[in-house]
């Protein structure tokens, strides 16, 4: 076989032809330059500079050009085998660069001599500065938030934090868990959602109370990946909310007052009809009949028609008197009156209302707490018997120690409650007035209803006992 020797134009076609500045200095001459090295710096050919001084006639930059000669003539006297470094540069038209040089020491007919290597690393240079730039306006922007912006991580390490959360801060928050440095606590904090975080990769949301500054917050964590940390960590912004929190108090309280006043007005109303405007029809009705003893039957007639005219209007006020304040409710309680209720709408629309109560035989759940929930009732009932063209209302209040549930359902044509607000007003109003009572009981309210397959609103108390102690 034939033994191949390498050409001399097979290295310069290898060598020529790299990406990367090729250079080769012995003393202070320049005994190879590749065709790269002459684009680097915008010398044209570079060949033509071969044998040249490397540092007064080759090398372009005047600003540089000690920095560069300076290092070259360190690894010859201290023998260096190679060395790198990064430096500012420019090219023969004045244009600056950021140049990497690797260097390496050789010998060539046993003279020592510099095998150098530049890469131009502009762009990596004005990318780290961008990258720097664009940290720093984050960090300015972060720290100008009235959020609180922090990292933890899982081991409750806080790695990050803006100017809020570093100024409030309960703790030292370099060597301190975040429940410490956050709340005040000995230990990890109970509504603690660092493992669901990890776990789903999803967003949590919660509201707190700080017992310690006596302040509402509200927290949006999310895990996230953070450069230089190991570990897994979550990103967590909060905010202090007590401003709303306490404004939704205040008008919690002023809704309360207005339904407790709405409430006196009618039973006021509902007294005043009965015993005031129910009694004088009454009184004109036994005066009518009285008439009628004369032996006229013309007068006979018209004084039984005129009595029975009376008596639909003395049903139709006892009616408005027992829809604006049940009397039955302050006697009997609530389940009797609702059951009443029911009987009295059932018989009136014709329709099947089923109402059970189990569980509620010995429970007392106060004036104010009572006649709330009889509202809910009311207005549910209504609301089936007006727009769910139902064949069957079915009513539950059902005690479950510690709890009540109210439940109403109906099997009508059922709505989108999401679109609710399409319909005309009552539904709208209706279910944010239900929504409200239980909500000042401090329950749970919900409607769960699609078009053709019925409504059904439920209602829940966790604390009947708390509710008893309304009225107090």
């Amino acid at each position: 076989m034939t033994e191949i020797q390498p050409s001399a134009n097979l290295f310069e076609a290898i060598v020529g032809n790299l990406s990367s500045g090729l250079y080769v200095v012995q003393g202070e001459r320049a005994i190879y330059l590749n065709e790269h090295f002459g684009r680097f710096f915008g010398l044209g050919d570079a060949q033509a500079l071969i044998g040249a001084n490397m540092f007064r006639d080759v090398y372009p930059d005047a600003a540089s050009r000690a920095l560069f000669q300076d290092i070259h003539q360190q690894m010859l006297d201290k023998q260096m085998s190679e060395t790198s470094w990064a430096q500012i540069a420019a090219r023969k038209d004045g244009t600056p660069f950021w140049l990497e040089v690797e260097a390496r020491l050789i010998k060539i007919d046993g003279e020592p001599a510099i095998l150098g290597v530049f890469k131009d690393q502009t762009e990596c240079q004005m990318l780290s500065h961008a990258m720097h730039v664009s940290q720093e306006t984050l960090r300015l922007l972060l720290d100008a938030m009235e959020d609180r912006v922090y990292v933890v991580t899982d081991d409750y390490r806080i790695v990050y934090a803006n100017k809020k959360m570093r100024d409030g801060c309960l703790g030292d928050i370099d060597t301190e868990p975040c429940y410490l440095v956050c709340r005040g606590l000995e230990s990890e904090c109970d509504d603690c959602a660092k493992d669901e975080v990890f776990r789903t990769g999803r967003p949590s949301y919660k509201e707190f109370f700080n017992q310690v500054t006596q302040r509402w917050y509200s927290v949006v964590e999310l895990a996230i990946r953070m450069p230089d940390v190991d570990r897994p960590a979550k990103l967590a912004v909060a905010r202090d909310i007590t401003a709303r929190r306490e404004s939704e108090g205040r008008v919690r309280g002023l809704t309360h007052r207005l339904m407790s006043v709405q409430e006196e007005e009618r039973k006021r109303l509902s007294r005043d009809l009965h015993d005031d405007l129910g009694q004088r029809l009454n009184a004109v009705k036994m005066g009518i009949e009285s008439l009628g003893g004369d032996g006229s039957i013309g007068a006979e007639a018209r004084v039984v028609e005129l009595s029975e005219m009376l008596q639909g209007a003395i049903e139709s006020v006892r009616q408005l008197s027992a829809g604006l304040r049940p009397p039955v409710l302050e006697r009997y309680g609530l389940v009797r009156t609702v059951r009443e209720h029911c009987e009295r709408l059932s018989t009136l629309h014709g329709l099947r209302i089923d109402f059970q109560a189990p569980g509620m035989k010995d429970v007392s759940l106060g004036g104010r707490t009572e006649i709330k929930l009889f509202r809910v009732v009311q207005e549910a009932v209504n609301n089936a018997l007006r727009h769910a063209e139902a064949s069957v209302i079915k009513v539950r209040l059902i005690a479950s120690y510690p709890s009540v549930r109210l439940r109403i359902e109906d099997d009508g044509k059922g709505f989108e409650p999401q679109h609710v607000t399409d319909l005309d007003d009552r539904p709208r109003f209706g279910l944010l007035g239900m929504s409200e009572r239980v909500e000042l009981l401090g329950g749970k309210f919900h409607v769960d209803s699609r078009p053709g397959q019925g409504t059904r609103v439920t209602v829940e108390l966790p604390d009947a006992a708390q509710c008893a102690h309304c009225d107090e």
